[in-house]
């Protein structure tokens, strides 16, 4: 009981204090368009954080990402922890569609908005459109952008439906897109739970680009339809690497 507690406060102040000062890093290199130099901070803060709760990690099909252009990820979401995960490994000048209220976090919040992070309200309405307006000319000119399509994150590690909007402003902006998802995440602070697992095994698995060329706004259903089964063979390796497999 009370080495659990003295690793979840580790990992919580790490976790707070590496998100402190990183954000400010990040914040003044994006400004003064360091973006190589941001970049490489942010996976430093991500490996910091994974390794401040013990988290044993690795990733498989890196190799599927483009070394050159921009695209949109797509993956599923479990955690707090899938952020650190994703940016440990992906080297690709990459940002966020988040939700709105992580902006609102003093510092943390500036930060991801300086680092051309995109807020979203989830209302679906106007001012969420434009954000993913100016999300398609981003993709178009300077940064990739990564979604956690399912919107929320999952409390039983089972994939929900995707949101249409990955595949929406993969096709306005004419860029592939991505497959990717992660697994044993969910474990390391379970939704509600107040205690770090330690020493949990996790996995990113990343898939093949799926073109979107030649595509039009009334194909993004069928291609949300086939993102969620890129998705869900990709989570069906990552659960059988992390031996986190839902029931």
């Amino acid at each position: 009981m009370i080495r659990d507690i003295v690793r979840t406060a580790f990992a919580g102040v790490s976790a707070v204090g590496l998100t402190g000062v990183f954000s400010s890093v990040i914040s003044a290199l994006s400004v003064g368009g360091a973006h190589r130099e941001a970049d490489k901070a942010l996976r430093v803060w991500a490996r910091g954080v994974l390794a401040s709760a013990g988290v044993r990690h690795e990733a498989v099909g890196l190799e599927h990402i483009p070394t050159e252009g921009h695209v949109v990820f797509v993956c599923n979401h479990q955690s707090h922890y899938d952020a650190p995960l994703n940016m440990a490994y992906v080297e690709t000048h990459t940002r966020f569609v988040a939700k709105a209220e992580l902006f609102k976090i003093p510092v943390f919040g500036a930060a991801l908005r300086r680092a051309g992070n995109i807020p979203v309200a989830r209302s679906g309405g106007s001012e969420d459109r434009a954000r993913l307006e100016e999300a398609v000319t981003a993709l178009r000119e300077r940064v990739s952008v990564l979604f956690y399509a399912e919107g929320t994150r999952s409390e039983d590690g089972r994939l929900r439906p995707f949101k249409k909007g990955a595949a929406t402003l993969a096709i306005q902006a004419g860029v592939p897109v991505v497959p990717m998802a992660v697994s044993g995440t969910r474990l390391i602070l379970p939704k509600g739970g107040r205690a770090v697992q330690w020493g949990q095994r996790v996995a990113l698995v990343v898939g093949k680009p799926i073109p979107t060329q030649g595509l039009t706004i009334e194909d993004r259903d069928a291609l949300t339809g086939e993102l969620e089964d890129a998705v869900a063979q990709l989570y069906s390796e990552a659960c059988r690497r992390s031996g986190d497999v839902p029931t």
